[in-house]
């Protein structure tokens, strides 16, 4: 496998699912595209597939995509802490993060047309490893890529606790846990079908329910808790996880690789996101998404105090 086939998804049924034809999808990204026209403060107009992306993210609803695409670009000014210094193409600013974990995103789509990732703890964890930029910072780096070339039904998301320490979760912040949620939430947008929880010693309970206090209650209900690989077989088809975990895909650390390999492809593009910023001077009218900002600035607060 090479990086080109790093993400495959099938199009057409994908849109099938949402009972669109090719002729729907073209009209409702050029009214999305005549839409960013009049927003003059965003940075630049999207692409095609970049726009289908966040359409099938928002289940084609035409106003919850004008926002999305609003909030891709506008949250790397409100939480630049998130976005800042994280550019994956230069080893310096990603080495701390990456350090924690490994995480890739499966090639193949499960038979739902969901997309799986899986995050498991190094058992060679470094010292300088932080726990902290991990999250939400290379949830980000991934998406960014998945915004060009993916189109799923929703996600599926394994994290596998094997190797993590407590010393390791000690380190884990209030802020960057709300980060976290922030930014799959409210900016991604991601449409989570499950979360599986892999092999959790018990301290994660603790952490488990601080995370549960930020998130909806739909996105509650859909963490399961596994002691095994067994069990994730009844909700992941096993020859789509890899061998590590008893299925057929390529080992974790094959995958880890190719993703870097990828990550390079996108250099222009990580390269002009550090540059680019929203110009709120010629906003046409205020930020809609007040939920977001206050959100936001809950957990701003706590991080000042």
């Amino acid at each position: 496998m090479d990086s080109k086939h790093l993400l495959i998804t099938d199009r057409k049924k994908i849109r099938e699912a949402w009972g669109k034809s090719d002729e729907d999808v073209m009209q409702d990204i050029q009214i999305i595209r005549v839409w960013l026209g009049t927003q003059k403060h965003l940075p630049e107009i999207p692409t095609d597939a970049m726009i289908e992306f966040f359409l099938t993210n928002c289940k084609y609803s035409i106003e919850k995509t004008k926002q999305n695409l609003d909030m891709y670009y506008t949250a790397r000014d409100l939480v630049p802490d998130v976005y800042r210094n994280i550019n994956p193409t230069i080893p310096s600013q990603v080495e701390a993060a990456y350090a924690t974990a490994c995480m890739v995103i499966l090639p193949n789509l499960t038979p739902n047309l969901y997309r799986v990732s899986i995050i498991r703890f190094r058992n060679d964890m470094l010292q300088k490893a932080d726990i902290n930029k991990f999250n939400a910072n290379s949830l980000s780096n991934f998406y960014e890529v998945r915004i060009h070339e993916d189109l799923t039904m929703g996600d599926v998301t394994v994290i596998d606790y094997e190797h993590c320490s407590f010393s390791v979760m000690a380190k884990l912040s209030l802020v960057a846990m709300k980060q976290c949620v922030f930014v799959f939430e409210k900016v991604q947008s991601s449409r989570l079908k499950q979360l599986h929880l892999l092999n959790p010693p018990a301290f994660v309970d603790k952490i488990l329910t601080l995370l549960k206090s930020f998130m909806k209650s739909k996105l509650k209900e859909r963490i399961y808790i596994h002691k095994s690989i067994e069990d994730v077989y009844h909700y992941i088809p096993k020859d789509t996880l890899p061998s590590d975990y008893g299925g057929k895909e390529k080992s974790m650390a094959e995958l880890e690789d190719i993703w870097k390999k990828k990550f390079l492809e996108y250099k222009d593009r990580f390269d002009y996101l550090d540059k680019i910023t929203v110009n709120e001077a010629l906003r046409p009218e205020k930020l809609k998404n007040d939920e977001l900002l206050g959100y936001y600035g809950n957990f701003k607060k706590i991080q000042i105090d």
